[in-house]
């Protein structure tokens, strides 16, 4: 087969975390039957891009919401973190020789941990939340392999097994359906080894790969767990595919599917074969992600690799399996609702776009640094504090109150023994409100937001609410700085918008 683009190889030492790789760029090349949409796909210099190696089986990539990706290295029992900045860190570990992971949109990872035959939910600092799945009629799943969740907050997976011939837990290799409560279901069950999986960014169908016949079937979803007796879409070509594949798969926001072959075969949703890309090493997953979503990411055997595409890929699912409720683990039972002693403030009325604020006059007004913003204030440090507090002020924009306090809760790192966290919900003559107290290491925006850099902020403090004024929409405020100063002005940041403590409840998160 020839190439229709030529081959670059260019090497630059590129020291990762405890990895030392060598960036090296392949070029790409496309089947010589490639359809007319191909070229809305691949850019005309797209190049295969060697980002991190020296693993031993890569596996399971999956973009999480907050900025980072991650993927498994299964016999090393990890899952790793691989952030904008391109270092590494373990996320999981030791996994439970972890293989498909899947974000939701609300920062949640769920996981097929193969080496234990459960399904896991974590949360977005890498500690456990739940076990979504352990059995089925009483007896342990083979090896969960693979996942797609739904957009009825369900989850499908795989339940191939892989290494020597032994008698399996359950009586087949099959496909389960978790439904949003964690009841579970077999839904395929006359596949020889099922695989990869996906749910196609419409909601009406699932993919599976048959890996051990080279094929790709997809199943109507009638309903959330209920398909069609399904349909073969596509054989792979044993010459141009190889002998064995798809393993992973991912889908484009048009729905067309990258599966893992030898390479990955691009096809459109009904099996239509839009073109190929060559890589390194043989593939095993691949997923969407970045600021744009317009990069591949492929997990390769001992590397990981990305490619630019023009295409984004689909969004994440809202939510997965809710299941019973269960708190973060950094969260507390019992409402504890710090108070300072009052004091007398002078204030101004400020009026931004359909709510009231009393903002005191020490307060230094500045101009928003960004569009996003509809006010920001200087708060006046504390005695013997240096670094700056800042009080925002923003419009309202998308997302459930659950999704935005999360989104702030995970502003902090999550994984130090002092965090503390508080949820409250009260009310105001403007409207509903919900607040949230944290305080301890906040990952703290270094450079350009595009850029998702942080740095560490020990001992530093944030008060942030969703206030919600009829009408109007959900407004959002928050004030974060160094401890000392933010607790100073407590009382100031809720006089602001007219918070009332005798109405105020625990609000707990509901997941």
């Amino acid at each position: 087969m020839k190439n229709n683009l030529n081959r670059f190889f260019r090497r630059a030492n590129l020291t990762i975390g405890s990895f030392t790789v060598a960036l090296l760029a392949i070029a790409v090349s496309a089947s010589v039957t490639q359809a007319e949409q191909w070229s809305d796909i691949l850019p005309a210099d797209a190049e295969v891009v060697k980002l991190a190696g020296g693993f031993k089986f890569t596996e399971g990539p999956a973009w999480h919401p907050d900025g980072f990706l991650l993927f498994s290295d299964i016999p090393n029992e990890r899952v790793i973190k691989y952030d904008a900045a391109g270092k590494l860190s373990d996320f999981f570990t030791p996994s439970g020789r972890c293989n498909g992971l899947m974000c939701d949109a609300r920062g949640f990872v769920y996981a097929c941990q193969g080496g234990k035959g459960h399904v896991l939910k974590l949360n977005a600092d890498g500690t456990l939340n739940r076990v979504i799945a352990k059995s089925y009629k009483g007896k342990q799943f083979n090896q969960p392999n693979d996942l797609a969740l739904d957009q009825a907050g369900g989850l499908y997976f795989t339940d191939p097994h892989y290494g020597s011939e032994q008698k399996l837990p359950q009586p087949m290799m099959a496909v389960y359906y978790v439904n949003a409560k964690g009841d579970v279901s077999r839904v395929i069950d006359h596949l020889k080894r099922p695989n990869g999986i996906t749910v196609s960014p419409d909601g009406k169908s699932l993919y599976v790969a048959e890996p051990n016949l080279g094929q790709i079937y997809r199943f109507e979803i009638l309903s959330p767990g209920k398909l069609s007796s399904g349909k073969l879409i596509y054989q792979g070509n044993e010459e141009l595919d190889g002998k064995g594949g798809p393993d992973g798969m991912a889908h484009d926001i048009h729905g067309n599917l990258y599966a893992t072959y030898k390479g990955i075969v691009v096809l459109n949703p009904e099996g239509k074969l839009l073109g190929r890309i060559k890589t390194p090493e043989h593939p095993a997953n691949c997923t969407f992600g970045s600021a744009d979503n317009k990069t591949l990411y492929i997990t390769a055997r001992t590397g990981l690799y990305k490619i630019d595409l023009k295409i984004p890929g689909m969004a994440l699912q809202k939510k997965g399996p809710v299941l019973a409720r269960a708190n973060l683990p950094f969260q507390k039972k019992t409402l504890q609702v710090q108070t300072v002693a009052v004091k007398e403030t002078k204030t101004n009325t400020v009026n931004l776009q359909g709510i009231q604020l009393q903002v005191p006059e020490s307060w230094k007004s500045e101009q928003p640094n960004n569009r996003l913003r509809l006010a920001q204030y200087l708060v006046p440090a504390a005695e013997g504090v240096k670094a700056k507090t800042e009080y925002v002020v923003f419009p309202p924009f998308g997302g459930s109150v659950d999704d935005n306090l999360g989104r702030w809760i995970r502003q902090f790192d999550t994984n130090t023994k002092g965090i503390k966290v508080k949820t409250i919900k009260g009310k105001s003559k403007q409207g509903v409100y919900y607040l949230l107290d944290i305080s301890g290491t906040y990952k703290k925006p270094d450079g350009p937001p595009f850029l998702r850099k942080t740095i560490d902020a020990p001992d530093h403090h944030m008060l942030a609410v969703i206030l919600s004024v009829p009408g109007k929409g959900n407004f959002f405020l928050k004030m974060v700085g160094p401890e000392k100063t933010v607790t100073a002005e407590m009382e100031s940041f809720r006089n602001s918008f007219g918070a009332k403590a005798e109405s105020e409840k625990e609000y707990q998160l509901k997941n």
